[in-house]
């Protein structure tokens, strides 16, 4: 059975033969069909319009799933390195040794995944062709050739939640002042970075919000509001990304929702 939006063809069918029945009984004029042809034809286009709604959601719904399976890994990471999360890369290669412990070398074993860097060594790097853990459905660079030393991420650490080239070390799971509200992993623009922030990075691609995992382990949907800062275009917090403290312009302000920085004073070079 084919389908528009949510309702089958068959229905719209049974509407036309509905039309020819009163047409064989009342001897329909063509004035008549005329009226109902634009009637059917505005139900066709909305038809449309909801199944192109739909599709966002079921992609959206896809990314949110990404987003569970990588909070898994984090979480059983942390369990295994007494509560340390892993670090966002330095941006030399994907393969480079410095990013051994990485989050996108470090985390994909835990997900029975191969590592990124022996993705690209084999010259299966993730683009958008491929779905999997790597990719949110909604990408829209679907020709990107990326290498080695010009990756591509999707998803992204919080740049937050450690010391940049610095492993298990800085930032532990257990000094987060409020888990269920602080981000750990977020969505990326389809770029060569692989951690985010609140001034850049940051992205709307599910109905002018993005999907997060939080320091609990939970993901979730926030809109755009709820995790921008001052320096992002088009935000209109006064928060700026790199304060950590509680004044009226820091993370850890009291009207404040969700959380960039650990903790308040949180610093990525001393912690």
């Amino acid at each position: 059975m084919e389908f528009v939006g949510s309702l089958p063809l068959v229905a719209i069918s049974r509407w036309g033969a509905a039309l020819n029945i009163e047409h064989s009984k009342n001897g329909s004029t063509l004035t008549q069909a005329l009226v109902l042809l634009p009637v059917l034809a505005l139900l066709v286009t909305v038809l449309f319009a909801f199944s192109g709604d739909a599709k966002q959601q079921l992609q959206a719904a896809a990314c949110l799933n990404n987003m569970h399976q990588w909070s898994l890994g984090f979480m059983m990471y942390a369990d295994d390195y007494k509560d340390y999360f892993p670090y966002g890369g330095d941006n030399f290669g994907v393969c480079d040794p410095a990013d051994n412990w990485a989050w996108y070398n470090i985390i994909p074993p835990y997900l029975g995944q191969r590592t990124l860097c022996d993705l690209y060594l084999s010259g299966t790097p993730p683009t958008p062709r491929m779905k999997g853990i790597w990719m949110c459905p909604s990408a829209t660079n679907l020709t990107v050739q990326p290498t080695d030393s010009n990756p591509f991420f999707m998803y992204a650490i919080n740049v937050c939640t450690h010391q940049s080239g610095v492993t298990h070390n800085i930032f532990r799971r257990n000094r987060m002042t409020s888990p269920t509200n602080t981000f750990l992993f977020c969505e990326e623009p389809e770029d060569p970075f692989s951690e985010a922030s609140g001034r850049y990075d940051t992205v709307t691609r599910h109905f002018g919000g993005s999907n997060f995992v939080f320091g609990d382990g939970h993901a979730d949907w926030l809109t755009f509001s709820d995790f921008c800062r001052q320096q992002n275009p088009g935000c209109r917090s006064v928060v700026q990304w790199n304060n950590s403290g509680i004044s009226p312009t820091g993370d850890w302000n009291s009207s404040v929702r969700y959380h960039w920085w650990p903790f308040p004073g949180a610093a990525t070079s001393s912690q």
